[in-house]
């Protein structure tokens, strides 16, 4: 029989962690903060660095400390953490647990996203210079664009970081015995406060220490629950005689679950929409000294994020191995699947004063780097695109900072609100965890549009957009709607070990009428970006020929992405020209704004924080290009869950 109470070291543990996270919130809210400015609170950017000195030993500090730039290293691992959501780590094991581990091949996935962002978008929003990269929509197509997409955005946010301060303490209370509101204050509090008192940096240094707890818990529960089974040989054995090592299906069927293209190329493109176009990550890559160094964090970030799905891949092997003969969720133990990995710990290490507690600071690690990623994210979004963008008001970069600030707080509370919505939700949950994977896939289809076809115009963006949301919309629901009409594809469990008996129900399936749209709900989760991506194209290229296709010379060569440059040699020749529709790098829009006051030390350092000081003093000035030029521009205003586990 399991114990369900934690013991006093246990919660001494994870007090240490919040503890921990706030007093880092003070340290660079209080005592490291310069200057009260939305680039230092957004970016972890200080503006008066740039008109210091350079020498050899101040960089050399910079590669370490964060004093205006942040370091590499706490860069990559706030990527890796920001979606390794508490969500992710209660429900990939489970995915395994029950489906196998073809999952695992989300690590290719990956690192193919990872390199495609580090070598194509990630350098070109660096050189944009926005606080927001939402700002690009309006450049590049109109108003309604991009406050369409930064509306889908925040709503999106907003409601994932509720479930993920909700989801994970309902699944911890039902086993471990923690109060479930207990758990979501003390969160979202600690969560909203250093967030708001330190800025990015603090949510980077936070991810760091909460990134460290989470690479601890897995070792610890790895090795724990070798020891348990036996040995690694006769956990891996016991699996593949249950059929849960799989890494052969090549399927291209695309109602196959999961098969190495979905994967690789459905999930590496629902990869890439996270890596390149939030907003979340692209502020961190705007956090280092130069785009040289970004890259290198996202290498970084690749390493870890194997390391992570690798684990829990393997987490997954050992809790099928030890309830091989004795499943909880068909017992009806536990009343959730994704109770499973949470009743292992306090089942197996209950009786090891600390681990438990160890098990707790890396579910609530995952909740408090994801929330924290959010609230910052969307202070940003909502003074950049909502307050200035929308409502056409400047202010200065310092009112800007104490804004944000309040923001930060104000989104804290609404999120904690919301979790408390959530918690009535019932069957919709599921519905509501997936809308994020799914309608991600729109916002990266626009970017795409924009970055790589100048002949779409500001029409062909809206409309694609919108028939592309309406598309997966209709896909989600339909698919909601018609589960119980799909092929089961669980893999067996049993319950033969028990050691009370279980009394097994046959559930009578009465016949129904088939939905005649069967076959297009029961498509898997992994093409849904796909499926977004190719519909915002396919119907912004007709839409934009339509109604006119952008000419010649009113494309911005800074806002578009060449393709011949970067496969170009393997196109026939009309499709690369129709491709580059004869735009050239040597082509303004706008002319050329001299800019004598920008600072020699940064423009030697070459990178996306050149701040100049025309610029802080005149926020009605944007730089949208590399050093060379300067473009002035006015601103007119859980395991059935496929969002569960694609958040890595």
């Amino acid at each position: 029989m399991i114990s369900r109470t934690l013991s006093i070291i246990d919660y001494i543990v994870l007090v240490i962690l919040l503890a921990s996270s706030a007093v880092i919130g003070l340290i660079f809210g209080v005592f490291k903060s310069k200057k009260n400015s939305a680039k230092e609170f957004l970016l972890g950017i200080n503006i008066f660095h740039f008109i210091k000195k350079k020498s050899k030993s101040f960089s050399f500090y910079l590669s370490f400390i964060a004093d205006g730039t942040m370091g590499i290293f706490p860069t990559a691992l706030s990527i890796l953490v920001s979606f390794v959501s508490a969500i992710g780590l209660l429900g990939v094991p489970t995915e395994i647990y029950v489906y196998g581990t073809m999952y695992g091949y989300q690590v290719i996935s990956g690192i193919l996203a990872s390199t495609i962002t580090a070598l194509i978008f990630m350098p070109k929003f660096r050189k944009m210079k926005f606080t927001s990269i939402y700002e690009y929509l309006e450049i590049r197509f109109d108003r309604r664009v991009r406050m369409c997409v930064v509306f889908a955005y925040s709503f999106l946010m907003l409601l994932y970081m509720a479930i993920v301060l909700y989801a994970p303490a309902s699944a911890l209370s039902q086993t471990t015995g923690l109060n479930i509101w207990l758990s979501i204050i003390s969160m979202g509090a600690i969560c909203t406060f250093y967030s708001s008192i330190g800025g990015m940096k603090a949510v980077i240094w936070t991810d760091v220490l909460q990134a460290i707890v989470i690479l601890v818990g897995f070792l610890a529960f790895i090795i724990q629950g070798f020891i348990v089974l036996g040995g690694v040989k006769r956990t891996f054995s016991i699996a593949a005689k249950g059929g849960r090592l799989e890494f052969d299906s090549v399927s291209f069927h695309p109602h196959a679950r999961h098969t190495i293209w979905s994967l690789v190329l459905g999930g590496g493109l629902s990869s890439i929409s996270t890596y390149s176009f939030n907003q979340i990550q692209v502020q961190r890559y705007m956090c280092v000294r130069t785009t040289r160094d970004a890259q290198k964090a996202l290498i970084i970030n690749t390493i870890g994020h194997t390391f992570v799905v690798i684990s829990c891949c393997t987490i997954g092997i050992i809790l099928y191995a030890y309830y091989v003969d004795c499943d909880p969720y068909t017992a009806k133990y536990i009343s959730s699947i994704d109770q499973l990995y949470p009743y292992f710990v306090m089942e197996v290490f209950s009786d090891k004063k600390g681990l438990p507690g160890i098990f707790l600071a890396c579910i609530f690690s995952g909740s408090l780097s994801t929330i924290s990623s959010g609230l910052n994210s969307l202070a940003a979004v909502f003074i950049e695109d909502l307050y200035k963008g929308l409502i056409g008001k400047q202010i200065s970069d310092e009112r800007q900072g104490f804004i944000s600030k309040l923001l930060s707080i104000l989104l804290g509370i609404i999120v904690m609100l919301l979790a408390y919505v959530v918690s009535y939700l019932g069957s919709i949950l599921t519905i509501a965890i997936s809308l994020f994977g799914a309608l991600s896939g729109p916002i990266m289809g626009v970017f795409f549009l924009g970055l790589f076809f100048p002949q779409a115009n500001n029409h062909g963006g809206f409309i694609g957009f919108l028939i592309s949301i309406f598309i997966q919309l209709w896909l989600l629901l339909g698919a909601q709607l018609t589960k119980n009409q799909m092929k089961n594809v669980r893999l067996p469990l049993s319950v033969a070990n028990c050691p009370v008996p279980v009394n097994m129900t046959t559930r009578i399936t009465i016949p129904t009428r088939s939905n005649p749209l069967l076959g297009f709900y029961s498509i898997s989760y992994m093409w849904y970006s796909t499926i977004a991506v190719c519909t915002v194209l396919t119907v912004g290229i007709i839409v934009s020929y339509l109604t006119r296709p952008n000419k010649q010379k009113e494309i911005d060569p800074k806002l578009i992405i060449h393709v011949n440059d970067l496969c170009g040699s393997c196109l026939p020749k009309r499709i690369r020209e129709w491709l580059r529709y004869n735009v050239t790098d040597d082509v303004d829009l706008e002319k050329k704004v001299p800019n004598d006051t920008q600072s020699t030390a940064a423009k030697d350092l070459n990178t996306v924080h050149d701040i100049t000081i025309q610029k802080i003093f005149d926020t009605n000035i944007r730089t949208i290009s590399s050093l060379d030029v300067v473009i002035k521009r006015t601103i007119d205003g859980a395991y059935d869950n496929p969002a569960m586990l694609t958040r890595f």
